[in-house]
């Protein structure tokens, strides 16, 4: 069942759980107006054989009343006189009104002593005593009206002569005492019929008002939902590539609002769709005008082959602007490098002459310092149109990376204070020049080192996987933007005063051509963080030549 209420629509819950709402409503409404006329009707009732009780009992002779308590028969005057009294009352009423004298000594806890009635059943049900065995609402209200001495009624209760509602007035002599009750009885089981009646009224009303209220319901839900059903034929059709839909706004309210929402989603998806064929189209591929794309997935596939082919065409670019600065580097190399490796050579030999003073030897000296620095530059520029004459040879990535970190912790303690940390765990191997991995290893450690300006750790993590060996060199230091992370590895863009870029686009070019990759993460102040994956090679496999 609950499976069953789960798996229904949002249409057929809302009319089930509204349904429940309003029977249960209904069927409390009805609950509280049957009560509420219920306990009128019974109040009336009550009032009335109080009433009724109050006029009749001057009729009543308080002489007559004392001695009937001593009676020993029926038969006596008094009880006679009593008796005619109490049949007045019953003369045009009897069907639904019967009145009794009642001694005010009760005999026992559940009975008392019926002195006088004007019903001859009664009268001959309960023979020569008289008593009475009665109910627990009856004693209630006796008790009640001796103890207060004031009229009073009982609830609706049942003996064996039926249904009854009694009025009971107390009959008080000169000291103040209770000689006895006079009682009306009303014949409750008028009530009975009239909460028939009433519950007959009831029913009948509910399933009026909740046929009506069910119609309406159904209806206004009808209308509630129809834009629903609209919006999920509208998003069907999107899905299968049809941005031409659109929904009907009908008023301002929300569900007008989604309606406007979803047209607004519909006409970005179809500009962003048509510069999708736009772009495949661009890119060679021929696209029907009819039917560009076929559905959200043809979408997304077009979309990915464009990132494919813009991430080849940006590797495409940069591999003819690395080829473009390996030309340009070789040919500036040569022209400049002989002349200012004759330069250089004189300011050697002048700065060994005597006759120069120390500011001059001094100046000399600095000349010396910038020309190198410039060679410097030049072998770096050199790196990148130099073939790789050397063979491929199997590398110890772990011996790697623990001579590295020994040569440069005694540095980078002494620069800024800074913490190397090394985490090796297995052997790993790769194939290539270990000279250029070092270099790229020393570059990437070297650049984290300066990034700390003011302290910090550089973590160094070694793993491996079944296909390639993973480098994690981590700094704390102060980390790019994303614009300058985009930059990095490009040409003659560096972050540091004298930097040149050379160092890190040389590194990526060792890397590409080793067939691994790098990825650098960088957060503003945060540190920068540089994955460095190359193909692993086993022992068994690798060609010691």
């Amino acid at each position: 069942m609950r499976t069953y209420l789960r798996n229904l629509s949002v249409f057929n819950k809302t009319v089930l759980f509204s349904t429940f709402i309003v029977i249960l409503v209904g069927l409390g409404t009805a609950y509280i107006s049957y009560q509420t006329q219920r306990n009128a009707i019974q109040e009336v009732l009550s009032n009335q054989a109080v009433g009724t009780a109050n006029l009749w009992k001057n009729t009543l002779s308080i002489e007559d009343i004392k001695m009937a308590e001593q009676a020993l028969s029926q038969s006596d005057p008094y009880i006679k006189r009593l008796k005619k009294s109490v049949q007045m009352i019953n003369t045009d009423q009897s069907s639904y009104l019967m009145a009794s004298i009642l001694s005010a000594e009760q005999t026992s806890r559940e009975s008392v002593r019926v002195l006088v009635t004007g019903n001859e059943r009664v009268e001959k049900e309960l023979g020569e005593t008289g008593i009475y065995e009665a109910s627990s609402e009856f004693i209630s209200a006796y008790n009640r009206a001796i103890t207060l001495k004031k009229p009073t009624y009982s609830q609706v209760y049942t003996d064996q002569f039926g249904t009854w509602i009694t009025g009971y007035v107390p009959i008080i002599v000169e000291s103040n005492e209770v000689a006895a009750i006079f009682t009306i009885d009303i014949d409750a089981s008028l009530l009975a019929t009239y909460q028939r009646k009433l519950i007959a009224s009831l029913v009948v009303g509910c399933i009026l008002l909740f046929t009506i209220i069910i119609f309406f319901q159904d209806w206004g839900l009808r209308k509630l939902m129809a834009p629903l059903k609209e919006l999920l034929n509208g998003i069907q059709q999107v899905s299968r590539g049809n941005f031409q839909v659109r929904m009907r706004q009908i008023d301002k309210s929300e569900i007008g609002d989604i309606s406007w929402q979803f047209n607004e989603m519909t006409k970005k998806l179809q500009i962003l769709f048509d510069q999708v064929a736009a772009t495949t189209e661009h890119f060679g591929e021929k696209v029907n005008p009819k039917e560009p794309l076929k559905g959200i997935e043809k979408a997304i596939d077009e979309m990915e082959m464009i990132i494919e082919r813009t991430k080849l065409q940006k590797e495409l670019q940069r591999a003819e602007k690395m080829n473009a600065i390996g030309q340009l580097a070789a040919s500036v190399a040569h022209e400049i490098r002989n002349p200012m490796t004759v330069v250089k050579g004189f300011l050697q030999i002048f700065q060994q002459k005597e006759n120069f003073s120390e500011d001059e030897k001094g100046y000399v000296q600095l000349m010396i310092s910038e020309i190198s620095r410039a060679e410097i530059i030049i072998n770096d520029y050199l790196s990148l149109a130099r073939p790789d004459m050397e063979h491929n040879e199997k590398i110890d990535c772990t011996s790697c990376l623990t001579n590295l970190v020994e040569l440069l912790s005694s540095y980078a303690l002494l620069t800024n204070n800074i913490k190397i940390e090394l985490d090796v765990g297995q052997k790993a191997y790769i194939k290539g020049s270990k000279n250029e991995l070092n270099q790229v290893l020393l570059n990437v450690m070297k650049n984290g080192i300066e990034a700390m300006k003011d302290g910090g750790t550089l973590k160094v993590h070694l793993s491996t996987d079944l296909e390639f060996v993973h480098i994690i060199i981590a700094d704390t230091g102060i980390g790019m933007s994303h614009e300058e992370l985009q930059r990095l590895g490009t040409p003659f863009y560096s972050l540091k005063e004298k930097g040149t870029g050379i160092g890190m686009m040389v590194s990526y070019q060792i890397i590409e051509k080793m067939k691994g990759k790098i990825a650098v993460t960088s957060q503003k102040d945060q540190g920068t963080t540089f994955a460095i994956s190359l193909p692993r090679q086993y022992t068994n496999s690798l060609n010691e030549d």
